[in-house]
C-alpha cells in the first residue's frame, strides 16, 4: 500500500469514527421496550455500519485491513466525544 493510500485510509478511519459515534448517539434516542426487537435493531445498525465502512475501505485500498485503521477509528470516536459531546461546563 502506498503512502498516499495509507494517509487516505487514516483520514477516512478517523472521520468514520466521528460519523459512527454521531449516528450511535441518535440511534440511542430511539426507545424500544421489546428486548428482542432492540437487539435485532442494534445488530442491523452495527452490520450496516461495518458493511459501509468496509465497502468504502475497499474503494480506497482494496479492503486491506491494518491495526492503525482500528486505532484511528477509535481515536475519531474519542475526538468526537471530547469535542462535540463532552460536558459543557461554564
Amino acid at each position: 500500500m502506498s503512502l498516499s493510500e495509507q494517509i487516505r485510509v487514516i483520514f477516512y478511519s478517523f472521520i468514520y469514527g466521528m460519523f459512527f459515534l454521531s449516528t450511535l448517539r441518535y440511534f440511542r434516542m430511539i426507545v424500544i421496550n421489546n428486548t428482542i426487537a432492540k437487539f435485532l435493531l442494534e445488530l442491523l445498525f452495527l452490520l450496516l455500519h461495518v458493511s459501509f465502512f468496509y465497502f468504502l475501505l475497499y474503494k480506497i485500498n482494496n479492503g486491506v485491513l491494518s491495526i492503525y485503521i482500528g486505532i484511528c477509528f477509535v481515536f475519531g470516536c474519542f475526538f468526537c466525544h471530547l469535542l462535540y459531546y463532552g460536558d459543557k461546563k461554564s
